[in-house]
């Protein structure tokens, strides 16, 4: 064999064992999406974000036309999963399908995590959990500007349950801000679920409540709402937005925070080498949300079927990090 052979025969030979062992994942210089996509659920199967993630993997894996599969990575309050994540491949063969907000944001205020926002390309919140501002039925309130008129003219006498840094006693110490209520104003009581909360204010134990919406859902005939920590106002609830009733007052709106939002993110670092792939992912995850079918199959499991779009869950997640960041308790 002549020179000018043995070298071709070695460079292909080299170029064999480069495919051979090659991931199976994409780079930012190979088409997208890989020959399998992987789905890290940094919580435990069977609750809201799991059964979120694989429903979402069965059905965009039909229109991507590869395979996705789920795993659980659970602990720590997502932080297990979320560390897992950043260290897999980030060619766009690992997505993070998860509760991406608050978890990711208290991880990174409660550990020393080497993970940070920006490492993550938030893509869509898809359920989400907002809090719901309600008063026993019973009480005379018909307004949440009313009720705290009231708390600021008798301080002190009116109730309202919460659990415990939860984002419903977040939410409500923003309003009381907004309204110019002083800590104490309101007489708040602390319970440890939401169900014992929630049976204070059916009770009349308590005067208010605020908590997750779709939960409160199970004492409607009890409640009588007056507000909702949202954008818009929730098809289950007639009661208008929290800075829609701040305007109406004539005051300042103040940023909410939301509940827990299942969704999807990437790596920012496989959006920013493959834009073009990511946005591929982009386009599936919103066609699908586009599809009646599936929509009505989430609908019927009481799956949350929004779309927000990277945009506004990244705007969302990054200022609601800034409120965390305040209540976070000192060490």
């Amino acid at each position: 064999m002549n020179m000018k052979r043995r070298q071709f025969a070695a460079a292909a030979l080299g170029l064999s064992l480069a495919a051979a062992i090659a991931p199976l994942g994409a780079s930012a210089d190979t088409a997208w999406p890989p020959r399998k996509i992987t789905f890290v659920v940094a919580l435990g199967p069977g609750g809201s974000a799991d059964r979120t993630a694989r429903a979402l993997a069965q059905r965009m894996q039909q229109d991507l036309g590869v395979p996705i599969s789920v795993v659980n990575q659970e602990g720590g309050g997502g932080h297990v999963g979320h560390t897992y994540f950043m260290n897999m491949p980030d060619d766009g063969s690992y997505f993070l399908a998860s509760s991406i907000h608050p978890y990711i944001s208290n991880a990174i205020l409660r550990f020393d995590a080497d993970y940070s926002l920006k490492d993550f390309a938030f893509i869509n919140a898809q359920w989400n959990d907002y809090d719901l501002f309600a008063v026993n039925a019973k009480t005379p309130y018909e307004s949440l500007g009313a009720f705290m008129q009231a708390a600021k003219d008798k301080p002190g006498t009116l109730k309202a349950s919460v659990v415990p840094n939860s984002t419903g006693a977040i939410n409500l110490s923003l309003a009381m801000e907004a309204f110019g209520l002083s800590e104490g104003d309101i007489n708040v009581v602390t319970y440890q679920s939401g169900g014992a909360a929630r049976t204070a204010v059916a009770g009349g134990q308590v005067d208010l409540t605020v908590l997750a919406a779709d939960g409160t859902l199970s004492i409607a005939e009890y409640v009588r709402p007056l507000a909702v920590a949202a954008d818009a106002p929730l098809k289950d609830w007639d009661a208008p937005t929290l800075n829609a009733v701040l305007t109406e007052n004539g005051l300042d709106q103040t940023p909410v925070l939301a509940g827990s939002m299942r969704g999807l993110a990437a790596h920012a670092s496989f959006r920013d080498k493959n834009p073009e792939a990511f946005e591929k992912m982009v386009e599936a995850y919103h066609t699908v949300l586009q599809d009646p079918d599936f929509v009505a199959s989430l609908e019927a499991q009481d799956i949350g079927t929004e779309w927000l779009g990277p945009e506004r869950t990244t705007e969302i997640i990054e200022s609601n990090f800034e409120i965390l960041k305040r209540f976070h308790p000192a060490e």
